[in-house]
């Protein structure tokens, strides 16, 4: 085995501390492991490599050389066969071998094994270092590299430099997957970006920054003594060369800086061309606006101002319902769900829902706690969340600002995800939606508040003029991208086709649903959009509009005696009481519920008492109930033959003397408790909550702990079985009754 590795901990650790004092490392570690691996680190970086080779002396230099150019498969040679390679006296070879053992850069093979009489020693190279010896001859070799230009540079680099590469630079590469020539072009392509530059650049650390700008204010190339001067860290120490090796390093990997090698062998630093003074990039053509004409297509539908923080309450009492099926937790909601509300939604489909708004109430909801997953269940379960009554009490305005904050600095593009139309990777979702609002207000792209434009020239004109909408670097995967990549060669056309899509999905869907736009998609016309008050103001950063309230003289609702029940002024709390017991009919600048026999049964068996009903309606309409009303839920009442059920234990003891102190330890701990008969006693247990209403264990665990604490022992009777008549037991009885006696 020629690795390093191995080689390395091979040495015992006196040894190892001379190797890293030779190489320049600096230790932080106690353990051998930790001297191993940052030995390992540093040997295997070229920069290292070159320190090293300028301490070397000649005679070290050619036998290192010697056994670098030599076949890996060659048998490793004695001190005897170097020297005749060399020319050299056989004890001179031995004096350089002995040198460059100690310094870690020569093994002896086999290491510490005692070697057979007579045998005598073999010298090996690690592998890695041999590779870097290489690789530091093609180096010297190439000449003067400073006016190459970067597409001869990157030649130089290995398949994983220059994927490194590529992700400091932004792209998103499949190691191993992606040819080398494409992603050499792609390179080139972005370095050729002042703005790009600049921020590679401002993500090195403060010692690669010093190099940086050393090199850059020079016009020519700038030895790396005098750069590693100027910069701060060109002390001989070993922290300071250490310092330097991971400055060029940062430099390096990301293509700013370069090293090379005069023709007298010092070692130099430059900036290739295409990176110190990068071409601006073109100024690209907007698309226009398209304007759509409005007028013959009428007025659009009215939406109540905070629509989606209503449908979220819809969606709660369907979770706050323990008669609705499972909720199991999931990025999609269950279908069962979303046809059940759809009707009842201001944002409804057809069939179900807008794609993707479901998923984003259920994100929200679970973000402020208004829903939670029962993690405990299987398979997880959604079920009412901790907060939830206390945001009934908020108003219509304040939940939709909560939700609106919310869905902005939301991690997940969970709106977007269950269209399926384009799948994103790296991207910026919690910057992404601020940007937008706030790129709507741009004077540039020219969208003013209440102008209809085609949603597709608008998306596309806000992609050209953003294209860091979703931040610095994003991978993108659509139909769309592939035959328009395909077609013009053009990978820039496909990554502003893909922003364009997303753009398009965020202005028509949550953008719509939260009211900053509204769209329009009437029948052979295309889709247009156009920016509400409320967006225009928030994407100006302004307060937006707040709608004029209701006259405090008229009721929040009215009842009907045909059991309608007009909704005038909602709020939260209204609404969620009369989804409790009403129907709904309609919504609208008025909305109507309906009382029926179903719905009040069904509020009934939820535990909502008849008096309750009367009582709201009556205070919210500000006026008693019509008789009709009153009849009708009297009748309905006794219609649904509601049975209440309590959850409760029977104790018995043995001595009727022992039940009036069983009572009294009962009492002292705080449960009600009765006599039941002479030797009983009933305890009654509590309300169950909803997630304990399917069995009493936590109860009756502790009603046991009660008792036993007062030393009493609680204990469940056995069950005999009696003789039914037929069976062994019946003929083992009937047996002994007709068997005469022995006598």
């Amino acid at each position: 085995m020629r690795n390093l590795l191995g080689r390395l901990h091979a040495r015992h650790l006196p040894e190892l501390l001379r190797i890293a004092e030779a190489w320049g490392v600096p230790l932080r570690g106690e353990s051998k492991g930790d001297v191993v691996g940052a030995l390992y680190r540093a040997m295997t970086d070229p920069r290292t490599m070159r320190d090293i080779w300028e301490r070397l002396d000649a005679s070290e230099r050619a036998l290192v050389l010697s056994m670098a150019d030599a076949p890996e498969i060659a048998p490793a040679p004695t001190i005897a066969e170097i020297a005749g390679r060399l020319g050299v006296a056989e004890e001179e070879a031995r004096e350089t071998a002995r040198r460059l053992y100690r310094a870690g850069i020569l093994a002896r093979e086999g290491d510490d094994d005692p070697l057979p009489i007579g045998m005598p020693p073999r010298v090996i190279l690690p592998r890695e270092i041999a590779l870097h010896i290489r690789r530091l001859q093609d180096e010297m070799a190439a000449g003067d590299l400073t006016r190459a230009p970067l597409r001869v540079l990157l030649e130089l680099l290995d398949d994983a430099e220059l994927e490194a590469a590529a992700r400091t630079w932004g792209l998103r590469t499949l190691p191993g997957a992606t040819r080398r020539a494409d992603l050499a072009s792609r390179l080139l392509r972005l370095v050729n970006d002042r703005v790009r530059v600049e921020r590679v650049v401002r993500g090195r650390s403060r010692d690669a920054a010093a190099i940086w700008r050393v090199v850059r204010a020079a016009e020519e190339p700038v030895s790396l003594a005098e750069a590693a001067a100027q910069a701060g860290l060109g002390r001989p120490d070993t922290a300071s060369g250490s310092r330097l090796r991971a400055a060029l390093a940062e430099l390096e990997g990301a293509l700013l800086v370069w090293h090379a090698y005069g023709a007298d062998e010092t070692r130099r630093l430059f900036i290739p061309a295409e990176i110190r003074t990068p071409a601006e990039a073109p100024a690209e053509e907007w698309p226009p606006l398209i304007p759509a004409d409005r007028e013959d297509d009428g007025p659009t539908r009215w939406r109540h101002p905070d629509a989606l923080a209503w449908d979220l309450l819809t969606v709660l009492r369907v979770a706050a319902d323990r008669q609705a099926p499972a909720w199991e937790a999931a990025d999609t909601v269950p279908r069962w769900l979303a046809r059940s509300v759809n009707q009842r939604l201001w944002f409804r489909g057809q069939d179900s829902p807008p794609t993707g708004y479901l998923e984003l109430l259920q994100a929200l909801a679970l973000a402020e706690g208004l829903l939670a997953v029962d993690e405990e269940s299987r398979p997880h379960r959604v079920l009412p969340g901790p907060h939830l009554r206390a945001w009934r009490s908020r108003s219509f305005g304040e939940q939709t600002a909560r939700l609106r904050d919310r869905w902005l600095r939301l991690p997940r593009w969970v709106e977007g995800e269950p269209a399926g139309l384009v799948e994103i990777w790296g991207a910026d979702w919690r910057g992404m939606r601020p940007r937008l609002l706030a790129a709507l207000a741009d004077p540039e792209i020219g969208f003013d508040t209440g102008d209809w434009a085609t949603l597709e020239s608008v998306a596309s004109r806000l992609a050209v003029g953003y294209p860091r909408l979703l931040g610095p670097s994003f991978s993108a995967a659509t139909a769309r991208i592939a035959s328009e990549a395909g077609a013009a060669g053009d990978e820039r056309a496909a990554r502003l086709a893909a922003l364009g899509d997303v753009i398009a999905v965020e202005l028509s869907g949550p953008f719509v649903w939260f009211g900053l736009t509204e769209i329009a998609d009437a029948p052979g016309r295309p889709r247009a959009v156009r920016v509400t008050e409320t967006g225009g103001a928030l994407a100006a950063r302004k307060d937006p509009p707040t709608p004029e309230p209701r006259a405090d003289s008229e009721a929040p609702l009215r009842v009907e005696p045909s059991g309608e029940v007009t909704l005038q002024t909602p709020s939260p709390e209204r609404v969620w009481a009369l989804s409790a017991f009403a129907e709904q009919v309609d919504l609208g600048p008025v909305s109507h519920y309906r009382l029926t026999a179903a719905s009040v049964a069904a509020a009934l068996s939820a535990g909502i008492e008849r008096g309750r009903i009367a009582e709201f309606l009556e205070r919210t309409s500000r006026q008693s109930l019509p008789a009709e009303i009153g009849d009708a839920l009297e009748r309905w009442a006794r219609a649904a033959r509601r049975v209440s059920m309590r959850r409760a234990m029977v104790l018995g003891v043995d001595d009727e003397a022992d039940r009036l102190p069983l009572l009294q330890i009962l009492a002292e701990g705080g449960w009600a408790a009765q006599p039941l008969g002479e030797r009983a006693v009933l305890v009654t247990f509590a309300r169950p909550s909803a997630q304990e209403a399917m069995g009493a264990d936590a109860e009756e665990a502790r009603l046991i702990a009660t008792l036993r604490a007062a030393h009493v022992s609680p204990r469940w009777p056995e069950l005999l079985e009696e003789p039914s008549g037929t069976g062994e037991g019946a003929e083992t009885a009937e047996a002994s009754e007709t068997k005469p006696d022995a006598d």
